[in-house]
C-alpha cells in the first residue's frame, strides 16, 4: 500500500528525489508531455501538485518499468489509456515498502 504524500506542492529536487530520476528528466518529461504543466513561483521555479506527481509516476512507469518510447508513452497518456497494470500496482507497493523500510533504518541509525 502506497503512502499517500503528506505535502501538497513539490520542488522538483524533492520529485527528482521521489521518483529517482534528475531533474533534467523532469525538465525533458514537460516539454514531451503537455500534460505535465507545474506552476512556476516569482523565481521560476517548478511547484509540483499531486496530479504533476502522479503523472510522473505513470510516465516513468510507462517510459522506465516498461521500456515505451516518449512518443509511444506520450500517445498512451494523452488517449487516457489504462494505466491500471497490475505490475504497476506491484510497484507501487514495493516503493512504498522501500520507503518504509528507507524511514526504519533512519530511525534506527
Amino acid at each position: 500500500m502506497e503512502t499517500a504524500p503528506t505535502k501538497k506542492y513539490f520542488k522538483i529536487g524533492e520529485v527528482s528525489k521521489m521518483l529517482g530520476v534528475p531533474p533534467s528528466t523532469l525538465r525533458f518529461w514537460e516539454k514531451n508531455f503537455p500534460q505535465i504543466k507545474p506552476m512556476k513561483n516569482k523565481k521560476g521555479d517548478r511547484i509540483y501538485n499531486l496530479t504533476d506527481l502522479d503523472l510522473l509516476k505513470n510516465i516513468q512507469y510507462l517510459v522506465k518499468e516498461k521500456g515505451m518510447h516518449l512518443a509511444k508513452a506520450s500517445k498512451q497518456i494523452k488517449r487516457g489509456a489504462d494505466l491500471s497494470d497490475p505490475k504497476l500496482e506491484l510497484v507501487k507497493q514495493l516503493r512504498a515498502f522501500k520507503e518504509q523500510l528507507l524511514d526504519l533504518k533512519k530511525q534506527l541509525e
